[in-house]
């Protein structure tokens, strides 16, 4: 049980992380259109994004070719290294658009989302159904903690969009962290 736990929590942990740049913008969007919309454009955008990586590693996983699996590590790794490399090199950060209908926030966040997406398949296909259902819980314990601190920084959103931005700054070593993890707790370790 407690392994379900920890594996709940890790899965939090990578969410969180790899959601950092999602909640500075959600946070600036709040501060130019209706919270209410802003909110649930990130919501909508968080269920998309962990409902695809769960049918993507469940048809992976019964594609016959579990062996395989192990590798879509190297996705978070590759995402993470990347994201190391242009912190490096100072490449600026992208802009978020500023006003739009909740399908132009979802379509914003779901563009942002593409490290949660790289990451949590992998870590869902390479998972027994028990622990996916953890990780599961645990993303969405996250995604949900994620949209409570949005709703208690609405107000405070001038003084926070700028903290969070910065703690965007360890995503890229947790992805390496969870691509590194998927390699090496993975059905390619016996070969």
């Amino acid at each position: 049980m407690l392994d379900h736990a920890l594996f709940a929590v890790s899965a939090g942990i990578a969410v969180i992380s790899t959601n950092l740049d999602n909640l500075a913008v959600l946070l600036g969007l709040i501060l130019v259109m209706e919270q209410r919309r802003a909110i649930i454009g990130f919501a909508v955008a968080q269920t998309l994004v962990l409902t695809l990586a769960m049918t993507v590693a469940l048809g992976l996983n019964q594609s016959g070719i579990p062996f395989w699996i192990g590798y879509l590590g190297i996705v978070p790794l590759v995402f993470g290294l990347r994201g190391i490399w242009k912190q490096y090199r100072n490449v600026e950060a992208r802009e978020a658009e500023s006003k739009g209908a909740v399908t132009s926030v979802v379509t914003l966040f779901l563009s942002l989302s593409i490290d949660s997406f790289a990451v949590m398949t992998p870590l869902l296909a390479d998972s027994a159904p028990t622990y996916r259902v953890a990780a599961l819980v645990g993303a969405v314990a996250a995604a949900t903690a994620l949209v409570a601190v949005a709703a208690w920084g609405a107000p405070r959103a001038k003084s926070l969009g700028p903290r969070v931005a910065r703690l965007d700054r360890i995503a890229p070593y947790i992805m390496v962290c969870v691509g590194l993890y998927i390699l090496f707790n993975s059905p390619t370790d016996i070969v």
